[in-house]
């Protein structure tokens, strides 16, 4: 227990630091390296749901000037069938599956994450909320919930801040939704608290840390170096599997 709560730790605290940087690159990067650790796939998905949905709280109130409620809104309520939906597929799933589709999932992230980049132009309904349904099927089977909903505002955001903003807002009102619907079904494990307990605070700090060096980074370099991180994550939880 030892060995996860550390190694968690520092995965968690980088996870948290990339997330911050990129708006959401948080779960791509900590699933699939929680997994090899020997984190159970359930409990990799309730606790990265839990730290998204407390992080991004923080990042709500510091960007809050920079929400555009017009493609948030749409984005969060189109995930909430695509939660259920999610939770009814892990619910019969053989967890070594699930871990070799969040490898599979990583791994199609990291190009994804680099070739969206924010356009100062208006997106469709239509497209938030296929991404949003797209992202919350994610959430509550891998907690990848970040590639769709990231792709569907990628088009159109104005600004790296906004970008991060509406990402963030659609973090906190899925994760909400998706945790309930999860505890719902599975309960409340002691263990997911006791990590929760030892993860939280440090991925807490470096989020803020990343939120704040988020502007002063270029973009396209960023998304260079996340991409190798997120497709050596992918690879180990493959070959692991």
């Amino acid at each position: 227990m030892t060995t996860v709560i550390l190694g968690g730790l520092g995965i968690v605290t980088v996870a948290a630091l990339l997330g911050g940087m990129t708006g959401f690159g948080f779960n791509i990067v900590a699933t699939p390296l929680l997994l090899v650790l020997g984190v159970a796939p359930s409990t990799a998905v309730a606790v990265t749901l839990t730290i998204a949905l407390v992080t991004r709280v923080q990042v709500v109130y510091r960007l809050r000037q920079f929400i555009r409620w017009p493609r948030a809104l749409p984005l969060s309520a189109a995930s909430l069938p695509g939660l259920v939906v999610g939770a009814s597929v892990g619910a019969v799933l053989d967890p070594q599956h699930l871990r070799i589709g969040t490898g599979v999932l990583a791994m199609i992230a990291a190009p994804i994450m680099v070739l969206s980049r924010p356009r100062a132009r208006r997106g469709s309904f239509a497209r938030y909320a296929v991404s949003g349904f797209a992202g919350g099927a994610l959430a509550t089977t891998t907690s990848l919930n970040g590639i769709p909903p990231a792709l569907g505002l990628s088009a159109d955001a104005a600004d790296q801040r906004s970008f991060i903003a509406d990402l963030a807002v659609y973090f906190v009102l899925s994760n909400i939704v998706g945790l309930s619907i999860l505890l719902a079904r599975d309960g409340v494990d002691p263990a997911n608290l006791e990590l929760l307990g030892w993860w939280l605070p440090c991925a807490l700090a470096a989020n803020w840390a990343g939120t704040a060096l988020a502007p002063r980074i270029d973009p396209a370099r960023f998304r260079l170096v996340t991409c190798g991180l997120v497709v050596a994550a992918g690879v180990v939880t493959l070959t692991s599997a």
